[in-house]
C-alpha cells in the first residue's frame, strides 16, 4: 500500500508514528525490487536524484548508495514526522549527500535540474485530482530517467495458495476501504499509460512479488500492520468492526493460518517502471 504522503487530504493511512513504523517495515520486503529498479534505470555515481513522497527515506537511502558522496539526492515529502525519521536515518548511515525536503509535490520548488525522477507508492494518492507529473518533469533534465513503482491488486485473484481466509479476508478490507476512498489499487498496470501520456517513451516494465512462507516471514506483520494503519476508516464506514478484525492477535493469527495449511502467501505486486525524458 502506499508508501508516502503527499497530501493529508489524499494519504487515507495517516501521519502517526504507527505508520512511520510500518512503511519501515514494508520498506524490508520491497527494497530490494527497488535497488533492482533504479540500477536498471542506470542511477549511478555522481547523479542527482529527485525522490518524490519520500517518506521514512527508503528509496532516498537506496539511491544514495548508488550516486555516492559525489552525487546529491533530494526526499521530497509532506509529512515533517516521516521526514525526521528519513533526515535521522541518512545521518546514521553517514549520507551526507542526501537532504530532505517538506513540500506539496504538485507544488514542488527546488533549485536545479535533477538527472532521475524516482518514487514509490506514490502516484495513487498524489493523482487523485490531477498527475503532479508534469509539473515534477519540469525539474528533469534531458535523458534525465523516470523510474516509478506502484501496486496492483489483481482482480479476482486469491493471494494464498492454498487459500488462507483469514490472509484473503485481511486483503479484502485493504482493498475495499482503498476503493471507497478513491485510491487506485491499479495504479502498477496503469503506470505505462501515465508515463506515455506524457510524452515519454514506452517504459521497460517489471511485475513482482513479495512472497513468502513459514513462521518467520515479515509479510504476516506487513499485511497486519496496513491493516491496522486503515483501522479507523475500515470501521467508520462500516466495512468491519474492531472486534471482527482483533489487530492485537490478527499477525500471529495470519502466521499459525499460513502455518497450519502449509501455504504460501503473497503480498500486493509490484509494477515497475522504467523510462526517460526524451
Amino acid at each position: 500500500m502506499p508508501e508516502e504522503s503527499p497530501t493529508s487530504e489524499t494519504y487515507i493511512l495517516g501521519h502517526h508514528s504507527q505508520e512511520i513504523h510500518r512503511l519501515r517495515l514494508q520498506g524490508q520486503l520491497l527494497n530490494p525490487f527497488t535497488r533492482h529498479l533504479l540500477q536498471e534505470a542506470g542511477i549511478s555515481q555522481g547523479m542527482r536524484v529527485l525522490d518524490i513522497g519520500c517518506g521514512p527515506g527508503d528509496v532516498s537511502l537506496l539511491a544514495a548508495e548508488l550516486v555516492g558522496q559525489q552525487g546529491q539526492v533530494v526526499g521530497v515529502d509532506s509529512n515533517p514526522a516521516a521526514l525526521a525519521v528519513a533526515q535521522r536515518r541518512a545521518q546514521e548511515a553517514g549520507f551526507s549527500q542526501i537532504c530532505f525536503q517538506t513540500a506539496d509535490i504538485h507544488e514542488l520548488s527546488v533549485e536545479g535540474q535533477f538527472d532521475a525522477l524516482v518514487g514509490r507508492l506514490i502516484l495513487p494518492h498524489a493523482s487523485v485530482t490531477k498527475s503532479p507529473l508534469p509539473h515534477l518533469l519540469t525539474h528533469l533534465r534531458q535523458g534525465g530517467v523516470v523510474a516509478f513503482q506502484e501496486f496492483d491488486f489483481p482482480a479476482h485473484q486469491t493471494s494464498t495458495q492454498p487459500v488462507c481466509p483469514l490472509w484473503e479476508q485481511a486483503v479484502t478490507w485493504c482493498i475495499e476501504i482503498s476503493q471507497r476512498a478513491g485510491v487506485d489499487t491499479q495504479m502498477g498496470m496503469k503506470l505505462a499509460r501515465m508515463l506515455m501520456a506524457e510524452g515519454l517513451p514506452a517504459p521497460q516494465l517489471r511485475y513482482e512479488a513479495a512472497i513468502g512462507a513459514g513462521p518467520s516471514w515479515l509479510g504476516y506483520e506487513c499485511l497486519t500492520e496496513l491493516v491496522r494503519s486503515l483501522l479507523p476508516l475500515i470501521v467508520q464506514l462500516g466495512i468491519a468492526t474492531a472486534q471482527d478484525i482483533e489487530i492485537e492477535t490478527l499477525a500471529e493469527r495470519l502466521r499459525e493460518e499460513n502455518r497450519s495449511l502449509g501455504s504460501v502467501a503473497r503480498l500486493p505486486v509490484l509494477v515497475s517502471a522504467r523510462t526517460h525524458l526524451a
